[in-house]
């Protein structure tokens, strides 16, 4: 099969690094990566992505200029392994430079060449989450057709049980631990972690636990779904779970933040492995660390006020460590380098509607 890994814009080289460490060698395109395997392949990378958004089937790629082309050519693909009467289905079409532009009439006839193949209506829904998410893409009039083994966006873990303003999903705080290089070898320190998604996450990387063992997917409902090989690739992954020996701590100046992360780190099974505690940058004694924040900015603050807190990182981040890499977001380069220290950009990427980017500053 040929399978797309979707990834937010600035993190493909992340999902593409994080295939090739399931054996899986993918080329990376604009919003996602590209790989092919058979249905072990594609329930591991379900189970195991951490940056990845969803992971698509792609079913029949083709070129249709015209409406009656469109539903004899989507009639070929092999729709019988993912339609059934009892799972509503929802076709959504995206269409760019192609002389099929109205999307509406193109989810139309696709539902058309389906309800041709199964040989009955397939029921719809208006949501991409409910069973089975067929995606249309047109572009210079060639029409790919995938659906989406994931179900909802992978970021859904399954343990965000208490949220906090402006929580940061758990995709980018995976990708963020991910790109830092952080395994779990020093202490790890988040001193503005709301609702403790970057400690969580970190604690999920360094533990090893795969961050979709709490979860269901889509294709655990389609009519290949293999439920013996399922459990196999679960109970192989579950193996090699380990202890997590270093510090992870999260910090905030909110108590009810810290309420919330206690209770998520509860429902991620990785209580043992973390600590909140509700206080604003600590004295801290450790001679080498990470540190991998979310600082407030953006709509929250006015830049005079993010600056102060920027700033205040940094100072903190030079007196309690001999040696560091920090890696947090900021909106801007003035802001990030607001810090004090000498900030590189790594990434970018969009984190509740606006544009950050992830910088790094490191000693020793």
């Amino acid at each position: 099969m040929k399978l797309f890994a979707v990834s937010q814009p600035g993190i493909e080289q992340v999902t593409a690094d994080e295939l090739q460490t399931l054996g899986l060698n993918g080329t990376i395109l604009p919003g996602g990566v590209e790989f092919e395997g058979g249905l072990r392949e594609l329930y591991r990378a379900n189970l195991w992505l951490r940056s990845a958004s969803r992971v698509l089937v792609r079913l029949c790629t083709f070129r249709a200029k015209h409406f009656a082309e469109l539903v004899r050519k989507a009639s070929k693909c092999p729709w019988s392994h993912y339609i059934t009467p009892e799972l509503p289905i929802k076709v959504r079409a995206t269409s760019r430079r192609s002389k099929l532009y109205h999307t509406k009439a193109i989810e139309e006839r696709v539902l058309r060449a389906i309800k041709e193949v199964v040989g009955f209506e397939p029921k719809t829904t208006d949501y991409e989450d409910e069973g089975t998410s067929v995606i249309v893409r047109f572009e210079n009039d060639i029409c790919t057709i995938s659906v989406n083994s994931s179900g909802a966006l992978l970021h859904r873990r399954g343990y965000r049980v208490a949220e906090t303003e402006a929580p940061l999903r758990e995709n980018l705080a995976a990708a963020m631990v991910l790109l830092s290089g952080w395994r779990g070898e020093v202490p790890l320190v988040d001193p503005f972690c709301g609702s403790g998604t970057i400690p969580i996450e970190a604690a999920l990387i360094a533990a090893n636990i795969p961050p979709g063992f709490k979860r269901e997917f889509a294709f655990m409902k389609w009519p290949n779904f293999d439920s013996s090989l399922w459990e196999e690739v679960k109970s192989e992954a579950l193996s090699g779970v380990r202890p997590v020996n270093v510090p992870v701590l999260g910090f905030d100046i909110d108590p009810d933040a810290v309420s919330a992360a206690e209770k998520n780190a509860r429902a991620a099974g990785v209580e043992r492995f973390v600590t909140f505690k509700n206080l604003s940058f600590p004295e801290l004694n450790f001679s080498e660390a990470f540190i991998v924040t979310n600082p407030p900015y953006g709509v929250r603050l006015t830049f005079v006020r993010a600056s102060q807190v920027y700033r205040r990182l940094g100072e903190w981040v030079e007196t309690n460590f001999k040696r560091y890499k920090l890696l947090f977001l900021a909106p801007g380069r003035r802001l990030a380098r607001e810090t004090g220290l000498p900030v590189e950009q790594v990434t970018h990427f969009s984190n509740g509607g606006i544009t950050v980017g992830l910088w790094v500053a490191e000693k020793g």
